[in-house]
């Protein structure tokens, strides 16, 4: 089984690239792929509970990053969520947190990395 590792680097509205990132994580194990999911920078508003994305036109992640979670590792980063001002009870259930430890690991043994 091959590892991939999925960045998500941009916030989940405005753009498509969070939906994007989403999408292809949680189809990459349906490819027999042990996927993980990290938020980094803006992207760890995707985490954040009780998104309301108001007009632009794209819908929140949350439930699908809840759903997620049960078959794949979703970290965010603990650097992004303090600049980004979002504390830890902000984040959807099953949600880690990772101070880049994990993230250097998963760049070491991931055979595709996506960035988003």
């Amino acid at each position: 089984m091959d590892n991939l590792l999925v960045i998500l680097r941009k916030p989940p509205y405005g753009v498509i690239n969070a939906a994007e990132a989403v999408r292809h994580a949680g189809g990459a194990s349906g490819f027999d792929y042990k996927a993980t999911l990290y938020l980094l920078d803006s992207g760890v508003y995707s985490a954040k509970k009780n998104q309301d994305a108001g007009d632009t036109g794209f819908l929140g992640l949350g439930e699908s990053l809840e759903l997620l979670s049960d078959e794949m590792d979703i970290y965010v980063n603990k650097d992004s969520l303090q600049e980004y001002g979002i504390k830890e009870d902000n984040l959807i259930e099953g949600i880690k947190i990772d101070n880049g430890e994990v993230l250097q690991q998963a760049l070491k043994d991931s055979q595709t990395v996506m960035i988003y």
